[in-house]
């Protein structure tokens, strides 16, 4: 039965004529597998369609995922403390400025009192320079007695004012202190935008000065940092598209862009280092991960699936595609037909695929999992039947 016939099947009598359902709901098409949800599930069977990959004209390279220094930040406290509070978990997404911890200690208080006591002398120490300065205008007062006004006064504003913005920079509303009102405890808060990655600190732990707390990273601005090898560095411009896959992960293919190049040449390994920038809105790519990527120095793209997808039988080489579904079959019975296709490239986990017939670009296949689809059908060709 050609393809053709199959893609072309559109209506549901058509296609239930084509699959051959017999009164039990059995397959008699020997290039057709059918499996039941928990089949799928428990053979982690994967669909998708056709991706369009640059699989030759690349420079083959690796790298890990890095952060620039602006995005990821260590938090400690200016003073020593007793954590009071902790206001988040890992994990969480902060903002600039927002809450993460509470420390108390008495020094807090001790510098309060003294800003406060030290701002009072400085209201004094003004008036009384204003006088010195009313009676040396009269020639009442001696200029020693004036210079000497004036010096207390500069002293006591020099110390107020660094009281101050000590206080101001251990988060504390300077202009709401009174003798009875005073912030018996400082906030933490974040300096960036980011994720909570770490959290190293618990309730009624004395913490030091300089001491890390908190580091949050913020992963929006991530990018790859590649090792170009000496032969391929001519190749290598701003602008390219990086294509990439997680070592840990080689079926899932991501995108980037060159944005600089290495200015030294590294020695061990000898590579220059590319850095490109891509695009992380979900987040799920993390600082430290490591990829294996290509860099695109040619636009020639073509129809790839993942090396997962395609299975060899007889000697030729084939895709499973997911059959249209009619009214009559289970709702939970996902019928696969077997194609041949010819193969081409093959790089970073995927190969391209050529189709011995049309495929619409619609259709969706089988993209993981396809060796046990195989097994299956052979399991029928032994006269198993039907695959539930």
């Amino acid at each position: 039965m050609s393809l053709s016939l199959f893609v072309a099947c559109s209506e549901p009598s058509a296609i239930q004529a084509e699959t051959g359902h017999d009164d039990h709901g059995h397959s008699s098409n020997p290039d057709e597998v059918h499996l039941l949800q928990k089949q799928m599930d428990v053979m982690d069977i994967r669909l998708g369609k056709f991706q369009f990959l640059n699989l030759s004209t690349t420079v083959k390279s690796n790298g890990q995922l890095q952060l620039p220094a602006q995005n990821k930040a260590s938090v400690s406290a200016l003073m020593a403390g007793r954590v009071k509070s902790i206001a988040v978990v890992e994990g969480d997404y902060v903002n600039k400025g927002q809450e993460l911890a509470q420390l108390e200690h008495p020094d807090f208080i001790e510098i309060q009192e003294q800003y406060l006591s030290l701002n009072s002398q400085m209201a004094l120490s003004r008036q009384n320079l204003e006088r010195q300065k009313s009676l040396n205008a009269d020639s009442v007062a001696s200029l020693k007695s004036l210079q000497v006004a004036e010096s207390e006064f500069q002293s006591l504003n020099a110390k107020v004012g660094g009281l101050r913005m000590k206080l101001q920079m251990m988060g504390i509303d300077v202009d709401q202190l009174t003798g009875s009102n005073y912030a018996l405890a400082i906030v933490v808060r974040s300096p960036i935008n980011g994720y909570i990655r770490s959290i190293d600190i618990n309730m009624g732990l004395s913490v030091l000065p300089n001491q890390s707390m908190f580091e949050i990273v913020d992963n929006d601005h991530i990018h790859i940092d590649l090792s170009v090898y000496e032969k391929d560095m001519s190749k290598i411009q701003k602008g390219q598209k990086v294509v990439f896959a997680l070592s840990s992960n080689p079926d899932s293919v991501f995108q980037g862009k060159v944005f600089a190049l290495g200015r030294a040449f590294e020695q061990e390994p000898k590579a220059m280092v590319v850095h490109a920038e891509i695009d992380n809105h979900d987040g799920s790519l993390l600082s430290g991960m490591y990829v294996d990527a290509r860099i695109v120095t040619n636009e020639d793209m073509v129809r790839a699936l993942p090396n997962d997808a395609i299975v060899s039988d007889g000697g030729l080489n084939y895709i499973f595609v997911l059959k249209p579904s009619s009214t009559d079959d289970h709702e939970d019975e996902y019928v696969f037909r077997k194609i041949e296709v010819n193969t081409g490239a093959t790089d970073i986990g995927f190969t391209e695929v050529v189709p011995v017939y049309n495929l619409p670009e619609h259709l969706q296949m089988v993209t993981s999992g396809a060796f046990y689809l195989l097994a299956e059908m052979k399991k029928g060709e032994g006269g198993h039947g039907h695959h539930h």
